[in-house]
């Protein structure tokens, strides 16, 4: 087996593994951006594949012997299939790659400037554009394209692609070394491998080498790195949606909460937060971000790890009161729902400050009120022993005074028992007195009958 034939193999089986992949991933969530752009970036590598594969299979000798091939019509139409399959689409992977990358890294300023596409898709449209003219119009009329012409597009072609791909390792370099979270740097770990075989390995043996210094025929070994590069930044995609989806939504729901939402990875490192919690806070969102969350929580380490023991004996959710710590060291009590995932915590918290105050308030004015009542209680009692010893006085002097007229009465139902046994005496007396007297009269009118 040739080279030819190796290489025509490597097109094929790259173009195949790079379309499974990028299918596999777009599929995962067809709605997401990132997957979307992956899927572009895909088939791009995929008709680049198949362009250079046609052209090793249909023209061994080709580039060499182009001039001789575009003689005869039909040879000329296969040459111009495969060019402008794979040609347009290896311009457009820099762009494409680039775009991806602005996309993992977050710069989400970049991206919503228009200007930003104008000047990432501009050079491969400038590219794709004087291929045509050379086709159609050099070509297609047997005239040569100028020496010049080609050099220069060579050149252009050596900078913009090259530079595309050192911007985007850039981007990359810089966003891993701003991480402060392990997990999110070994995500990105796969971008940079990816970036880094095609930019300093891949770039040069298909640019470099032929432009400079006039060695071919290295181009299948360039796509080769290329769909290595490829598998590692399907991997990076891959693992980049496992946490970034769920991320992206949250975001979306975030800005329509109220309540402090903070994500942690297993750490304690903040990884997100919505947009009301830095307010709350007292900080800046890119100050917040990185922080560990120990360092807004009051009690600190010990608090944290409280809460990761917690976890452990609750489970995946449980709610606590905990307190944070503003910038200028204000305590802001919450009311937490605490999420446990494999990447971390999830806080979702209800400030409760005006809830305590207005406890407080409740709890102040039952005091208040508890004190007056005790205090009317206290006033109470005071008059009702006054009064009671009042009515024990009055009790006390009735007593007395029923105990005065009773033997007031005593005295006078003794006088008139002693006045009725006396008229009593007196009644008998007088009866006795009158029987007595009765029978004198009786002696005394036999006495006058005697003498008469």
């Amino acid at each position: 087996m040739g080279i030819r034939e190796i290489s025509t193999i490597i097109y094929f089986s790259g173009s195949t593994i790079i379309f499974s992949i990028g299918n596999y991933v777009f599929l995962k969530d067809p709605k997401r951006n990132l997957n979307k752009i992956f899927l572009i970036f895909s088939l791009a590598a995929v008709f680049w594949g198949i362009g250079a594969g046609l052209l090793q299979l249909f023209f061994p000798n080709y580039p060499a012997n182009r001039e001789e091939i575009i003689k005869e019509f039909s040879s000329a139409m296969k040459l111009l299939f495969a060019e402008y399959l794979g040609v347009p689409s290896a311009y457009s992977l820099s762009s494409l790659f680039l775009h991806l990358c602005l996309i993992v890294t977050e710069k989400k300023e970049i991206l919503k400037k228009k200007i930003t596409y104008f000047l990432i898709y501009f050079p491969p449209i400038l590219m794709f554009i004087a291929g045509l003219i050379s086709d159609f119009y050099f070509d297609l009329r047997g005239m040569k394209f100028p020496k010049s012409a080609t050099l220069f597009l060579d050149i252009f072609s050596t900078f913009y692609f090259e530079a595309f791909l050192l911007i985007a390792f850039f981007f990359l370099l810089k966003r891993y070394f701003y991480l402060k979270s392990l997990q999110e740097k070994k995500k990105l770990r796969f971008f940079l491998i990816g970036t880094f075989l095609p930019a300093f390995f891949g770039s040069p043996l298909s640019i470099f080498l032929p432009v400079f210094f006039n060695i071919r025929g290295l181009s299948w070994i360039t796509y080769f790195l290329y769909v290595l590069g490829y598998i590692f930044i399907g991997i990076g995609v891959l693992g980049h949606g496992l946490f970034i989806d769920y991320r992206e939504i949250l975001e979306n729901i975030f800005k329509r909460l109220n309540e402090l939402v903070i994500i942690t990875d297993r750490e304690g490192l903040i990884l997100l937060t919505n947009e009301i919690t830095p307010e709350k806070l007292g900080y800046k969102k890119e100050e917040i971000i990185g922080k560990k969350i120990e360092e807004v929580l009051k009690g600190g380490k010990e608090n944290w790890e409280e809460i990761l023991n917690k976890a452990k004996r609750f489970g995946s959710v449980f709610e606590e009161k905990a307190i944070f710590l503003t910038r200028e060291k204000r305590e802001i009590p919450f009311l937490l729902n605490f999420s446990q995932t494999k990447e971390g915590l999830i806080f979702v918290g209800r400030d409760i400050k005006e809830m305590l105050e207005y406890q407080e308030k409740l709890e102040k004015e039952a005091k208040k009120r508890t004190e007056e009542l005790k205090e009317a209680k206290d006033v109470l009692e005071i008059k009702v022993r006054a009064r009671t010893r009042e009515l024990n006085e009055l009790t006390q002097a009735l007593e007395k005074e029923v105990r005065e007229k009773t033997k007031e009465l005593q005295k006078k139902l003794e006088e008139l028992e002693r006045f009725q046994k006396f008229a009593f005496e007196r009644e008998l007396k007088m009866i006795e007195l009158k029987k007595e007297v009765k029978i004198l009269k009786e002696e005394l009118a036999r006495k006058k009958g005697r003498k008469i």
